[in-house]
C-alpha cells in the first residue's frame, strides 16, 4: 500500500522545518539524517501517534528527505500553473492546487522555474519515491517503480542468461543495464537535491540573519531614544534644581537683610534710651551738692557701668556677627 501525506502532517513538516532554521539548528546538522530525524518525530509525535487511524503512517527521516524533495517539485508545478503573462503570478490561485504553497514559499523561499513553459507533470512528478513501506529504499533504488527483484546475477560477465533448467532469460543484461542507469540517476538526483536544499538553507540563514540585524538596529536605535530622553529630563531636573536653589539663596538674603536692619534700629533705641538714662541719672546727681563727697565712690560706679553698656552696644552696632548667634542679655543700671 502506498504511503502517503495528508496536507495536515505537510503543514507539520514545514512549521518544524521552519522552527529549526530560525532557531539555528537546522544548519548544525551535518547529515541529512541529523537533519530530519527531528522533523519525523515531531510529525508522527503530533498525527500519527495521537490519532494512528487518520494517520496510519510512521515517517522517517528518508521519508521526510523525500518529502522535502518532492515539495519542491510540486511548489514548481502549481508555480508553472498559476503563472499570468510574462512574470506575472497569481500567488493566491496557488491555494486551489496545494493549501500549503503560500506556506512552503514562506519557508523554503521561492523556487526559480527551470524550464520555463516547457516542463511539465511527468519531468517533475517523482510520485512514489521514499514510499516504500519501510520508508527506506527498496532494493537500494529510490522507488522509480520499474520492476527489480534485487537477485539478479551481479558478476557482469554475461554468463547470467540463463535460467536454473539452462533456458536463456532474454533481457537480463538489459534490465541490469536499466537498474544501473537509473541508480547512477537517482545518486546524482539526490546529490542535486542536497544541493539545492544547502543552498536554500544558507538563503534561509541569510535571511534570518537581516531580520535579526534589523531587529537589533531598530533595538538599539530606541534604546539611544530613550538614553537621549532620560538625559533631557536629566538636565531639566538639574535647571529646576539650581532655580530652586538660587530663589532659596535669595529669600535667605533677603530676610538677613531685614533682620539686620530691624538689629540696627533696635539697637539704636537702645543706645538713645541709654543715653537718657545716662543724662537723668547726671542730673538727678547734680541736685544733690551736700551727698556728693558721699555718693562719689557710687556715682563712679554707676558711670564705669553705663560706659561698659554704651561700649557693649557700640560693637554691636559694629559687626553683622554679633547680631547673629548673640544670647547675652544687656544690662540696664536704672536708679530707683
Amino acid at each position: 500500500m502506498r504511503k502517503k501525506w495528508t496536507e495536515a502532517e505537510e503543514r507539520s513538516l514545514i512549521d518544524k522545518y521552519g522552527e529549526m532554521i530560525s532557531d539555528g539548528t537546522l544548519s548544525k546538522m551535518k547529515t541529512r539524517e541529523k537533519k530530519y530525524k527531528p522533523i519525523a518525530l515531531h510529525v508522527n509525535s503530533v498525527h500519527h501517534l495521537v490519532d494512528p487511524i487518520t494517520y496510519p503512517w510512521e515517517w522517517s527521516w528518508k521519508d521526510v528527505s523525500n518529502k522535502v524533495q518532492n515539495m519542491r517539485h510540486q511548489y514548481s508545478l502549481v508555480k508553472q500553473k498559476i503563472k499570468s503573462g510574462e512574470e506575472g503570478f497569481d500567488w493566491v490561485e496557488g491555494l486551489a492546487h496545494w493549501s500549503n504553497f503560500l506556506r512552503y514559499k514562506e519557508v523554503f523561499g521561492d523556487v526559480t522555474l527551470p524550464y520555463g513553459h516547457g516542463f511539465d507533470d511527468e519531468v517533475v512528478e517523482f510520485g512514489n519515491i521514499g514510499h516504500s513501506s519501510g520508508g527506506d529504499y527498496q532494493n537500494g533504488v529510490m522507488g522509480l517503480q520499474f520492476d527489480y527483484d534485487g537477485n539478479g546475477n551481479g558478476n557482469g560477465n554475461g554468463n547470467g542468461n540463463e535460467n536454473e533448467n539452462g533456458n536463456h532469460v532474454y533481457g537480463t543484461r538489459k534490465k541490469r543495464k536499466t537498474k544501473k542507469n537509473l541508480e547512477k540517476k537517482a545518486r546524482e538526483m539526490e546529490a542535486c537535491f542536497e544541493q539545492r536544499e544547502e543552498k536554500e538553507t544558507k538563503k534561509a540563514m541569510e535571511r534570518l540573519r537581516e531580520q535579526r540585524n534589523q531587529e537589533w538596529e531598530v533595538m538599539e536605535n530606541e534604546r539611544r531614544r530613550r538614553r537621549e530622553e532620560e538625559l533631557v529630563q536629566e538636565r531639566k531636573w538639574e535647571e529646576r534644581k539650581e532655580r530652586r536653589r538660587s530663589e532659596w539663596n535669595t529669600r535667605i538674603d533677603e530676610m538677613l537683610s531685614e533682620h539686620r536692619a530691624e538689629m540696627a534700629q533696635f539697637q539704636a533705641r537702645i543706645l538713645d534710651e541709654q543715653q537718657n538714662l545716662t543724662s537723668q541719672l547726671l542730673g538727678i546727681v547734680s541736685q544733690h551738692p551736700s551727698g556728693i563727697t558721699d555718693n562719689t565712690n557710687v556715682a563712679s560706679h554707676y558711670l564705669s557701668q553705663m560706659m561698659q553698656n554704651l561700649h557693649h552696644v557700640g560693637g554691636m552696632l559694629d559687626g553683622d556677627a554679633q547680631v547673629e548667634g548673640h544670647n547675652q542679655d544687656d544690662e540696664f543700671i536704672v536708679d530707683g
